[in-house]
């Protein structure tokens, strides 16, 4: 049982008889969520790491926290397609990656028709 108010020696005591470590990172300026659909960024936060036999979780607290929009997200030149897809056309064919996803965007992202199209020089 826990008495209603523990100081932090004891808590510490608690933890490490339990397993957890724990250890604050340094100079963290921001911390950034992104979403399929937005970003959350938490500016000037304290983030403390726990390690709970083997398993790494990092707790963000406090700072201001900014949303932005999907667009604000940076995101890859070929994040629009299905890196499978894209393997297919390319192996299928030969081609770049670049010529690949070009082709998958002319033929509305369906592989088979930007393989027919590739082979045939359309």
């Amino acid at each position: 049982m826990m008495p209603g108010r523990m100081n932090e020696r004891q808590i510490r005591r608690m933890m490490q008889q339990a397993g957890i470590k724990s250890s604050d990172m340094d100079g963290v300026i921001q911390v950034d969520f992104i979403f399929s659909d937005r970003k959350l960024s938490v500016k000037d936060p304290q983030v403390t790491i726990l390690d709970i036999q083997g398993t790494r979780t990092y707790q963000v607290v406090g700072g201001q926290e900014v949303s932005g929009e999907a667009a604000d997200v940076p995101r890859s030149k070929d994040s629009d397609i299905n890196e499978e897809d894209l393997n297919l056309v390319m192996q299928k064919t030969g081609v770049d990656r670049d010529k690949a996803a070009e082709a998958l965007r002319k033929n509305g992202y369906k592989p088979a028709e930007a393989i027919i199209a590739l082979m045939t020089g359309k």
